[in-house]
């Protein structure tokens, strides 16, 4: 396009150019042409008014003569006009050659001579008849006078043909410049325009290709558009499905929560009743191996022992059991640190991590919204549980990182422990599940199950991917 722009203003400059150059020096030679022109025919003009002014004289010296011969009162009438149509003569040739000096003052020395030759004559034209003496006189002075003033006019008129044949030149001269000017002119709008088609014709070669692409691009456009339009209205029927199925989901989860607040509500009442007869026991066993100590020996010492490691863990399952059923209810949510979080989990692990040599590596974490206390115990029990299922021998290493999607961030927790099977993927987050010995592996089985309910406390979901033998990963989604 800045292409286009350019050639095209380039050469609409140069053509703009040329044209007011052309008009330029037509109009100039017009103008030279059209003067040459007026004074070719003011000079025609001036030498019809001499030729006319000397035929006023030679019909004024006529009829005089006349007159004087024949004292008839039709010549003095005809001599009265043609002094009239000299007068008036005069009048004219004197603004015509007013810019002509020399031309001036021959005209006036040509009035002079017709004054002389005719006043006298105009006075005594009404006098009594005239002597022949007299009248003989008159026409020889007549005739020299006359011919003095046809030398005058013709005078003038030689130079006014002279004044004729420059101006004629002039004209023509002018006039062969108008036609080379307007030879230039063709030429110069000829190359003009040859040289904008040059130019042009490319682009607009170009021009006619894109706006083929353009067609064709307009109709696949078409095409998608039919087709998104078809689309679109199944998306629309799978939309209302959708929402439909999402009322119905959101019954469910109201139906759902009820449920769970009465079935925490059990879980609390119960593990908290649960743990007076296990205080009851666990004191009279103390009271027993305190007061009867010599008569517990051999089997009956290892039975005790056995009754209070089971007591003991009971207790562990039951506390576990309430802090499962108190999930939630820590407080109001609050914006969370993960970064910050982490450090907390490594200080706290600090003792361990130093022992074992543990390596925990963290992605810069975001800053999430949620229950400050669940979120701890989320991470810290993945954490916890990815360094007791490796091997004694391995150091851990831990990596945490995330990723978003629209609405959620996607968190991962990846090991080099002992893995999982592929078909335990699901049990493992079931409460009090186990697929390791106590004697192999301490606890209690309810850590992700903790950590289940604590995602889904969250809004979101939680899962794992391993390969057995070589390390775990915990995937789970946490809602923005």
């Amino acid at each position: 396009m800045k292409r286009i722009r350019k050639i095209g203003l380039t050469n609409f400059i140069l053509l703009i150019s040329s044209l007011l150059l052309v008009i330029f020096l037509i109009t100039f030679s017009f103008i030279k042409n059209a003067s040459s022109a007026e004074m070719v025919a003011h000079t025609w003009e001036v030498k019809s008014t001499i030729r006319s002014l000397s035929s006023s004289i030679s019909e004024m010296k006529s009829r005089k003569l006349n007159f004087l011969y024949t004292q008839q009162i039709k010549y003095k009438h005809a001599y009265s006009d043609s002094r009239e149509e000299y007068d008036s003569l005069l009048i004219v040739l004197e603004d015509l050659v007013k810019d002509n000096q020399s031309q001036l003052t021959c005209l006036m020395e040509v009035d002079s001579i017709v004054g002389d030759n005719f006043t006298n004559f105009e006075n005594s034209i009404n006098t009594a008849k005239i002597a022949d003496s007299q009248i003989i006189f008159e026409g020889k002075a007549e005739v020299d006078k006359v011919s003095r003033i046809q030398a005058k006019l013709e005078k003038m008129v030689s130079e006014e043909n002279k004044l004729l044949e420059e101006r004629g030149a002039s004209y023509e001269r002018w006039k062969v410049i108008i036609l080379i000017a307007i030879g230039v002119a063709g030429i110069i709008i000829f190359l003009s325009l040859y040289n904008l088609i040059k130019k042009v014709r490319p682009l607009l070669e170009e021009l006619l290709e894109t706006k083929g692409r353009l067609e064709q691009t307009n109709t696949n456009l078409k095409q998608t558009l039919v087709e998104l339009n078809t689309s679109n209205a199944q998306k629309e029927i799978e939309m209302q499905a959708k929402n439909r199925a999402m009322e119905e989901t959101e019954k469910l989860n109201v139906s759902l929560q009820v449920k769970n607040q009465q079935l925490d509500h059990f879980a609390y009442v119960a593990s908290h009743d649960l743990q007076e007869p296990l205080r009851t026991v666990s004191n009279y066993l103390e009271i027993f191996q305190e007061d009867y100590p010599e008569r517990l020996e051999g089997e009956a010492t290892m039975y005790l022992d056995f009754i209070n490691s089971a007591v003991e863990r009971m207790r562990n399952l039951i506390s576990g059991l309430l802090s499962f059923s108190r999930l939630g209810t820590s407080g109001e949510q609050e914006k969370i640190n993960l970064n910050e979080t982490i450090q907390k989990i490594k200080e706290d692990f600090s003792a361990v991590i130093e022992d074992r040599n543990i390596v925990i590596e963290s992605q810069l974490l975001p800053t999430i919204t949620g229950h400050k206390l669940e979120i701890k115990q989320l991470f810290q029990n993945l954490i916890s549980n990815a360094i007791k299922f490796t091997k004694k021998d391995v150091s851990p290493h831990i990596e945490i990182s995330f990723d978003e999607t629209d609405g959620y961030y996607n968190f991962h927790i990846k090991d080099n422990g002992i893995g999982i099977p592929d078909k335990d993927f699901s049990k493992i987050f079931d409460m009090f599940s186990r697929l390791h010995s106590t004697k192999d592996y301490d606890g209690q089985g309810i850590g992700l199950a903790f950590c289940k309910k604590i995602v889904e406390l969250h809004h979101g979901n939680i899962w794992v991917t391993s390969e057995f033998g070589k390390g775990s990963t915990l995937h789970f989604t946490l809602k923005k």
